[in-house]
């Protein structure tokens, strides 16, 4: 965590600083990235940066909270979920490209966390362990609503759907420099959930 003295900052300073370490992170990875640079973007001295973490590693890992703290507020304004099949929480997530074009930099930045799990700390796991939970009872809603096989285990479907949308998510974004363009979005998350809902044999044309 922190020192006292980051929470002390204007939550606007505390922000810049969080985004110039995402930024300086997904651009360079952990290794590379430089302290000197990460407190030039935000506009406060190296020091500063030290008053505030006690090292490199510390900074990432609080970024991890951080940043997931802000994807997860922008995407708990969606509508509720608790009746929604896997399919309609995807096409809703997944079809509306603004949150994933908005904080580009903070998926790259998740991508990068992805290759030091063992920096990742325990609340951080925590918050993947209960969007998992999200994600089992929409797959037993599609269940109960005959969408799905049901002679395949809840879990092992959990890692069928988070591996597909999860890297569709991540490779897409690595692969668009500026904006994501709508209409090719709409048509790979349609082709996406059609994989999702009849896998690699057949198709809906032919079901």
């Amino acid at each position: 965590m922190p020192k006292e003295t980051f929470f002390r900052l204007r939550d606007e300073k505390q922000a810049n600083i969080m985004r110039s370490a995402i930024s300086e992170f997904a651009a360079h990875g952990f290794e590379r990235a430089k302290i000197c640079d990460i407190a030039k973007n935000a506009g406060v001295a190296t020091g500063s940066i030290y008053q505030y973490f006690a090292d490199k590693k510390e900074l990432f890992m609080y970024c991890a909270q951080w940043g997931f703290d802000v994807f997860m507020k922008k995407i708990d304004l969606r509508p509720d979920v608790t009746n929604m099949d896997i399919f309609e929480y995807y096409d809703e997530r997944l079809a509306n490209p603004e949150i994933l074009s908005e904080e580009r930099e903070l998926v790259l930045f998740m991508q990068e966390l992805a290759r030091h799990p063992d920096m990742m700390r325990p609340s951080f796991i925590e918050m993947y362990k209960k969007s998992e939970e999200q994600i089992l009872g929409l797959i037993q809603n599609s269940k109960n609503k005959g969408l799905i096989r049901t002679d395949i285990a809840n879990d092992v479907l959990l890692e069928y759907f988070v591996a597909v949308t999860e890297r569709f998510k991540m490779r897409w974004m690595a692969q668009h420099e500026e904006q994501i363009l709508q209409v090719e979005m709409r048509e790979r998350v349609e082709e996406m959930l059609e994989l999702l809902k009849f896998g690699l044999v057949g198709g809906g044309a032919n079901v």
